[in-house]
């Protein structure tokens, strides 16, 4: 074994990590929400991948107290090798890590590493699934689902931005943070670009809501993985005047059906009920959608000494 790690390094490195993360299902992240972090800028501070030759075996990540890490199995000591560079350039004696269900190796690489699972309610990492089907969005009168089209980019990524106005976002009232008006969302027309260029983009699973005066009231990305059958909705957002009105599960259940008739078996979304935020999950719910238990948090009590 030839096993050697080194930075992220660009386009090419996120399609092998991609890939890795779609053969790993579901231990870890989906491919289509990891694609989309990468391409607007969100997915960490540092990032590197692990070799072995020419084949990618695992990948880490660091954003401040915390740590990602995916490694392939069949290569347990990439997990070590990972996590120990993870922790070394996140730089805190304490970070936070996810450990999988199911995922043996990483959960042995954390603990030789000085992580301890939260055993808490609050230390369990959740997601969000339902069956694909073919079921009635139940739009109201006038609105439309449809595919983003040509021309629209800019429309698409204004109503990206309108969705996701910090001050806007539907917080519940006793956690409402201290957003100011002049606040807006980061996604611009070059962080669209590049998650159409993303692994696994589609652009027949990229919809809006189109309101009955042809402004678009609402989108989201579907991400379609034909190896697991499971395509994962990352994001998805309303603009506010259009809020309350079910847009959320309409686009929900369009991409249920248009991923039931490609032969696939369930849909995914990377949240979970959260006292903060409740909106999102109850929209979710609404339309069937489930909580499932993907894993653990993990958190470093001090650093380890390598040697």
């Amino acid at each position: 074994m030839s096993l050697s790690i080194r930075p992220w390094a660009g386009p090419a490195d996120t399609v092998d990590m991609a890939r890795l993360a779609s053969r790993l299902w579901p231990h870890g992240p989906h491919p289509g929400g990891l694609g989309w972090s990468v391409a607007i800028g969100q997915f960490a501070r540092r990032a590197a991948v692990a070799r072995d030759g020419e084949q990618v075996v695992g990948w880490a990540g660091t954003s401040p107290g915390e740590v990602v890490v995916q490694a392939d199995p069949r290569h347990p000591a990439a997990a070590d090798l990972l996590l120990h560079w993870a922790v070394d350039a996140e730089g805190s004696g304490t970070p936070a890590l996810v450990v999988w269900d199911g995922d043996r190796s990483m959960a042995h690489a954390a603990t030789a590493a000085g992580f301890v699972a939260d055993t808490s309610a609050r230390g369990t990492v959740v997601g969000m699934m339902r069956r694909a089907a073919h079921e009635d969005p139940g739009l109201p009168p006038g609105y439309r689902v449809r595919p983003t089209e040509p021309g629209e980019h800019a429309a698409r990524v204004d109503a990206h931005r309108a969705a996701w106005r910090p001050i806007d976002l539907p917080w519940a009232p006793a956690f409402r943070p201290d957003a100011t008006a002049d606040q807006t969302s980061r996604f611009t027309l070059a962080h669209y670009i590049a998650v159409r260029h993303t692994w696994l983009y589609d652009g027949r699973l990229d919809l809006v809501v189109e309101a009955p005066d042809g402004t678009l009231a609402a989108s989201c990305l579907g991400w379609w993985d034909p190896a697991t059958l499971v395509a994962e909705i990352e994001p998805l957002g309303v603009v506010p005047p259009h809020r309350h009105m079910g847009l959320a599960g309409a686009l929900c259940l369009a991409v249920s059906g248009t991923v039931a008739e490609w032969g696939g078996r369930a849909l995914f979304i990377n949240t979970g009920p959260r006292p903060d935020y409740p909106a999102p999950a109850a929209a979710y719910a609404r339309v069937g959608f489930q909580v499932v238990p993907r894993g653990r948090w993990h958190h470093r009590r001090a650093a380890v000494d390598r040697a």
